[in-house]
């Protein structure tokens, strides 16, 4: 008699939560990139809300955009936040994100591989499948490096657009370090209107504001050059 083999559904296993969270800062050692802008964890918050969507930036050994996610339990989370792994606490900003559209818009777990194997994919794998692969080397001798804690995922981009919408539908809550939080009005200066970039931006704006029945657009108040981020508005938080 043949059995077939039943996968479970991801919702059911215990260590597999049905989320994924984008935090907006970390603990970084001396050598890596601390220069993203806006400034601080809550700024890049308010930042992602404000212009509705998520942007990709070379990471470590990429050599093209990503966003970065990490498919933490909500017991990891309160681990991360309150105890720190790895290097330290994270910083309590960040969204969590529904899985299956993460999924959908191409994230995927990133590879550990030792740094000999990742000089020998470079040249063999496509740039998306390579920019997913980190160095996995947990010998101190060898140069540790060890970022298995972050249980990271990827969405990889090529050259050009690397931006992710911020729908409805892929944000579940936020992670807000302040009660009551709600990102401040953001004033568009004459050289952000005149870049490329917030071209992308406003027409991601004027998709999600299609539907005026739900609460996530950046409203207009007084002056067309100032608006207010209201995605926060409803959501779960942590």
């Amino acid at each position: 008699m043949r059995h077939e083999t039943v996968v479970p559904d991801v919702s059911t296993h215990p260590d597999l939560p049905d989320t994924l969270v984008h935090f907006t800062g970390r603990p970084r050692g001396r050598k890596e990139r601390r220069d993203f802008p806006p400034t601080t964890p809550e700024q890049r918050l308010a930042s992602i809300l404000h212009r509705g969507a998520l942007r990709g930036a070379p990471d470590f050994w990429s050599d093209a955009p990503v966003i970065c996610c990490s498919e933490a339990t909500k017991e990891a989370r309160r681990a991360m936040l309150r105890d720190g792994v790895g290097r330290g606490r994270y910083a309590p900003w960040g969204l969590v994100l529904d899985r299956r559209q993460l999924e959908c818009a191409g994230a995927r777990p990133a590879l550990p591989v030792s740094r000999e194997e990742l000089n020998q994919m470079k040249a063999a794998l496509p740039p998306r499948t390579y920019n997913r692969c980190v160095v996995y080397e947990p010998n101190p001798a060898r140069g540790r490096s060890d970022w298995l804690h972050e249980r990271e995922w990827r969405i990889c981009f090529e050259d050009g657009d690397s931006m992710l919408p911020v729908t409805p539908q892929l944000v579940v809550g936020v992670i807000v370090g302040t009660q009551g939080w709600m990102p401040p009005p953001h004033t568009v200066t004459p050289k952000e209107k005149s870049t490329k970039f917030v071209t992308a931006v406003l027409a991601v704006r004027r998709a999600m504001q299609e539907n005026h029945d739900h609460p996530w657009q950046s409203i207009p108040v007084h002056s067309p050059d100032v608006s207010f981020a209201w995605p926060a508005h409803g959501l779960a938080r942590w």
